[in-house]
Order: structure tokens, then sequence, then C-alpha cells
């Protein structure tokens, strides 16, 4: 794929507006650095519930693999979302530290799933914020595949974070629709984590307490939660402080 090509393809990721056009976009480039597969991820690092409410996920791969690892509940032990929590570098699927039997089974199936050359690209869109982490694969013995994508690196890391921004707009896009939570209550809910208290938030608005716990009740209904600490979470697990 020659450099023109690329940065347009480049262009035509951050222009998507849905999946139908952002995921054969991502595949050429995909190609053209030397993978054939690829799944991106995209969550936040505290979500730890069995339903990995925040995951979002771009799927350019075989779907037998998809199918097995959402069977195995692979999401809960995956070595490679493991590592990204704690580091931004790059690394080879041969070179990932496994923990456990599970994880030994998880890449294996993935090696005959068009993975079995991998490599793995975490990035980290802020200190607090979601995380993402692009698998990309080939069918390539690991000697050869390896290499030949780990060469392009840099690239690789800007495919990384153009996706895990693509995710995180069309996340937000989707949360304060399916909830119809409107800007102005991501915004107090923005000065709550900030460590506003109702008093303080009042004055800064020129309203009374009384009308900013209203807020903060009809906020928490919305999203089925008690406390307006908790819709802080939710707000932070689902990107909607832009």
């Amino acid at each position: 794929m020659s450099e023109t090509t690329l940065e347009k393809r480049f262009q035509d990721i951050i222009a998507a507006t849905d999946e139908s056009e952002l995921v054969p976009c991502i595949r050429d480039v995909i190609e053209g650095l030397g993978g054939q597969w690829f799944v991106f991820v995209s969550l936040h690092p505290s979500d730890q519930s069995d339903e990995r409410a925040s995951h979002r996920f771009l799927i350019g791969c075989k779907p037998e693999w998809c199918q097995l690892y959402n069977a195995n509940k692979w999401y809960v032990t995956d070595p490679c979302l493991d590592y990204a929590r704690t580091n931004t570098s790059p690394i080879l699927g041969t070179d990932l530290k496994l923990r456990t039997a599970g994880q030994r089974e998880m890449l294996a199936v993935a090696a005959e799933n068009g993975f079995r050359s991998g490599y793995i690209i975490p990035v980290h869109a802020s200190e607090r914020g979601r995380i993402g982490v692009l698998y990309v694969g080939s069918d390539e013995d690991p000697r050869v595949g390896g290499p030949k994508m780990s060469r392009n690196r840099p690239l690789f890391l800007g495919l990384a974070l153009e996706l895990l921004n693509w995710s995180s707009r069309s996340l937000r896009k989707e949360i304060l629709s399916k909830y119809q939570i409107t800007e102005d209550e991501v915004k107090l809910a923005e000065y709550v984590r900030s460590g506003f208290t109702a008093n303080d938030i009042a004055k800064e608005l020129g309203r009374s307490a009384a009308t900013v716990y209203s807020h903060f009740r009809k906020f928490n209904e919305k999203i089925g939660v008690t406390h307006i600490t908790a819709a802080v979470k939710f707000a932070e697990e689902h990107d909607l402080f832009s």
C-alpha cells in the first residue's frame, strides 16, 4: 500500500459514520501493514462486571473466533487485556506472559482461527479514561508474521489511537441517545467528579441547591442508580466526559 493510499484510508477511518464504513477501511490498513485479521476492543479499566457493559468491539476476523471467545468468557482472563491495562507498548503474541491454562488455551484457539502470528497494540487516551486494544493477526508462521507486523509499530499505534477515538465518540453518542441524557446532566456529573458539592454547583451555575439535587435525581433515575457518585462512575465508564 502506498503512503498516499494509507493516508487516505486513515482519513476515511476518522470520517466513518458507522461500522459498515469503518471496518473495510481498517481491514485495508491492516493488510497494508502486514496483517490479515483484526479485533479492536475499547473498555473502561474499572469495568469488572460479568456483563462487561463498557466493552465495545470492532470485528475484522473469522466469526467463529468471536463466538468461541464469548462462549468461553475469555474476556474475563484475556492476557491481551491484562497486558493492556498496565502497558502502552505493542507486544508480539509470542512474548505475552501467560498465567493460566485458560489463557494458553485461548491463544491456541486464536492461532487456529487466523491469529497464528499476533501483534497486540494497547492504547490509553488518558490516565483515568477508556483504553483500547488492537489485536492484529495472520496465518503466517510467528517467526515471519511477527517481525513483519512489528516493523510497522508507529503506524499500528496511530491506527489504534484513531480507533479508540472513534469508538469513544460512537459510545458517547449511543449512551446519550439510549438513556436520554442531556449535556447539562453530564456537566453536573463532571462537576461532582471534580469535587464540587451540590452547594458549590448551585453557586457556580446561579441556581438553588434544590434545583441541583433535582437534576441529580433525574440523572440517577435515567440510568438506574441511587446516588450521583454512581452516575459519575457510569459517565466515566461510557466516555460521557468529552
